[in-house]
């Protein structure tokens, strides 16, 4: 993740897509800056953009990461735990971004762990979760990665709801990449290899094209699914 976080079409892309979902979607600090949580930071490939709007939290289980995580993006407070059990105070940060985290093979209970997303945030913030989607395709990434499960967008909305939250909006994303991830997912068979150690141009600049194509797309319809799902929900004021 570190090495490719700048040049592989998909975090680029990513990061464009949860910027122009969140963005308008941020609360207006009581005072000073806003707090932004990045839970499951990794090294900071899909949250640290969020420093631009505040002071940046990054949560890992993994120290490295942390480290990198602080070698990439210098400036942000760094805590090493579990996004099931958080060491912050309730209701103490603004926003909480969590991207490929629950769908690990360590989160023993996801739903739990939006739970405790949710107990961090303040009143009239947002938590925002984005996850592997279309449950049946499970592929050689997803073992390289541990990656235990895939959602619906249903599936995040109604966890998020469960968790006390109001749900602002839910969506699939990357929707032109399922039918070749089935593709590649039956020509894989079993093996096990990541999907960053290849194409990081997206063929020649073609899907990161179709992903431009799909945000504006976003801009004014949700998706039912895709290779992704993200889901946005606000806590009652």
């Amino acid at each position: 993740m570190a090495e490719v976080e700048q040049s592989h079409w998909w975090y680029r892309s990513t990061r464009q897509v949860l910027t122009q979902i969140l963005q308008p979607l941020l609360p207006t600090p009581a005072e000073g800056r806003l707090t932004l949580l990045d839970a499951g930071s990794g090294t900071g490939a899909t949250g640290a953009w969020m420093m631009d709007h505040g002071e940046v939290i990054a949560l890992d289980f993994e120290p490295r990461a942390l480290v990198l995580y602080e070698q990439l993006h210098p400036g942000s407070q760094r805590i090493a735990g579990d996004v099931s059990a958080i060491g912050l105070a309730d209701e103490s940060v603004d926003v909480v971004l969590c991207v490929t985290v629950l769908c690990h093979q360590s989160i023993a209970s996801p739903a739990a762990a939006v739970a405790e997303l949710a107990r961090v945030v303040r009143p009239g913030g947002v938590v925002c979760l984005m996850e592997p989607g279309v449950r049946r395709l499970y592929r050689a990434h997803d073992r390289v990665t541990h990656t235990a499960r895939r959602f619906s967008r249903n599936d995040l909305a109604r966890m998020l709801s469960g968790a006390g939250l109001a749900v602002l909006s839910s969506t699939g994303a990357y929707s032109f990449l399922v039918p070749p991830a089935w593709v590649k997912a039956k020509l894989e068979r079993g093996r096990i290899a990541s999907d960053l150690d290849r194409n990081q141009g997206g063929l020649g600049g073609s899907l990161e094209l179709a992903a431009r194509v799909e945000r504006a797309l976003l801009r004014r319809f949700s998706l039912p699914a895709g290779l992704s799902v993200i889901a946005v929900g606000r806590k009652p004021a």
